[in-house]
């Protein structure tokens, strides 16, 4: 099966999503519990996506655990100290564990769309920040990431901070500021959040591979 990989600290599990559903599900050890909710999804793509999470969750925990959610779509696991976030893109799924409170993951595959729609989720100075990268000289530090794969790690840390703070009515570009960093192959940002009265700060952890773009928070 291909787990790709599994991350110790804080606990998390990529999945490499290329078998059919019916695969997936012979694969969970207890495959009866999950067959009432299975059975309301009609898309194979979707079936494939959903398993994928319970074998992810399965590998991490060593055990069967069901998954419900809350009004606003945030996942948990009942009865359990654990917390968890979930996340899929094209061909990959993502999950972290963890015992702290409100975490938040995201995983996008590599294309050109973070940039081209970065009016939608970014402010003035973000975009600004991010076009002064591709006109560095010469004479600069010289990138590790393009243009656009920083644009994706924006999108995705703040898809992670929407997850962490588990408020409604969320403007990325209005709610959610990025401050300036050196983007590199694995780093940690800061993203700072104006929707609620305590305005907090997020340090946002990234991590740029040749398959995909991932951030969380745990």
């Amino acid at each position: 099966m291909p787990l790709l990989n599994i991350y110790t600290s804080p606990l998390m599990g990529i999945w490499k999503i290329n078998e059919p559903w019916q695969e997936l599900l012979d694969s969970l050890a207890n495959k009866e519990v999950y067959l009432p909710d299975l059975h309301k999804i009609q898309s194979d793509k979707r079936k494939q996506e959903w398993l994928t999470v319970r074998l992810l969750l399965q590998h991490l925990s060593g055990k069967d655990a069901l998954i419900r959610y809350h009004k606003n779509g945030a996942p948990f696991l009942p009865d359990s100290k654990y917390h968890i976030s979930i996340s899929h893109t094209r061909g990959f799924a993502a999950l972290l564990l963890t015992g702290e409170t409100n975490p938040g993951i995201d995983i996008e595959y590599h294309s050109e769309r973070a940039w081209r729609l970065h009016k939608k989720y970014m402010n003035e100075s973000e975009a600004t920040f991010i076009r002064s990268l591709s006109d560095r000289k010469s004479t600069e530090t010289p990138l590790t990431v393009s243009v656009t794969e920083t644009a994706t790690i924006y999108w995705c840390a703040k898809e992670t901070a929407y997850k962490a703070l588990g408020e409604t009515e969320v403007d990325f570009a209005e709610h959610f500021c990025i401050e300036p960093f050196n983007p590199s192959k694995e780093g940690i940002l800061i993203l700072k959040e104006k929707r609620t009265k305590q305005q907090l700060n997020f340090n946002i952890n990234y991590r740029v591979t040749e398959d995909f773009i991932l951030t969380w928070k745990e």
